[in-house]
C-alpha cells in the first residue's frame, strides 16, 4: 500500500512537471512568431527592434542609404535581403529554440562584384547589390538560440552573429572577408 502511494505520487508530480513544461514551450512558440511573422510582413522597426535593439539606427549618413537603417528604410540592402528571408521555428527545447532560417546567398556578393571587372560608382553600388538579390539562389541555414522566461517575457539573444548572418544570407561574413582584404591590401601598400 505505501509503495502503491508514492509510485502515484510521482506519477503525479512528474506529470504536472510536464504540464508545466508544455505550457512554457506552448508560450516560447507563440513569442516566436513576433520575429517570424516581422520577417513575413516585412515589419523593418520590429526586425530593428529585435535584432538590433532599436528601431532607430542611424550610421554614418553616406552608408545608412545604402544599408537601409535610415528613415526611408524599405529602399536599402537588409530591407532587400529581409523581404526574401523566410524563418520557421524547427523546434522548442527547454533552454533553446532552433530556427531553420532561408535567404537569398548573399555570401559571394562582393567577390562577384569584383570579378566582373567592371567599376561601379556609389550611385550604382545600391543597384547591383539589389539586382544580386534578387537573382540570388536561396540557402538554409539552422540556428539554435538559447533563451529565458522571466517574469512572463521571453528573452532570447537574437543579435547573435550567427542569427544575423543567417538572416542576411551571408552578407555579414561577406562584408568581413571583404573588410579584411582591404586591410591586408592597405599595410602591404597596395591601393
Amino acid at each position: 500500500m505505501k509503495d502503491r502511494l508514492i509510485f502515484l505520487l510521482v506519477g503525479c508530480l512528474t506529470l504536472v512537471g510536464l504540464v508545466g513544461c508544455n505550457e512554457q514551450s506552448e508560450f516560447v512558440v507563440e513569442q516566436t512568431q513576433t520575429i517570424t511573422k516581422a520577417f513575413e510582413d516585412g515589419d523593418m522597426n520590429t526586425i530593428n527592434n529585435t535584432i538590433f535593439g532599436t528601431s532607430e539606427i542611424k550610421p554614418d549618413g553616406k552608408l545608412s542609404d545604402v544599408w537601409g537603417e535610415s528613415t526611408d528604410e524599405e529602399k536599402g540592402v537588409l530591407a532587400c535581403i529581409f523581404q526574401y528571408v523566410r524563418i520557421e521555428v524547427k523546434r522548442v527545447g527547454e533552454s533553446e529554440i532552433e530556427y531553420e532560417i532561408e535567404a537569398p546567398n548573399m555570401k559571394n556578393v562582393f567577390a562577384d562584384m569584383e570579378s566582373e571587372d567592371t567599376d561601379i560608382s556609389e550611385k550604382d553600388f545600391l543597384q547591383y547589390i539589389k539586382n544580386y538579390i534578387q537573382s540570388a539562389e536561396t540557402v538554409k541555414s539552422k540556428v539554435s538560440l538559447g533563451y529565458i522566461v522571466t517574469e512572463n517575457q521571453l528573452v532570447v539573444d537574437y543579435q547573435n552573429e550567427e542569427f544575423i548572418n543567417a538572416v542576411t544570407g551571408g552578407i555579414l561574413d561577406a562584408y568581413k572577408s571583404l573588410y579584411s582584404e582591404i586591410l591586408e591590401k592597405y599595410e602591404r601598400g597596395e591601393e
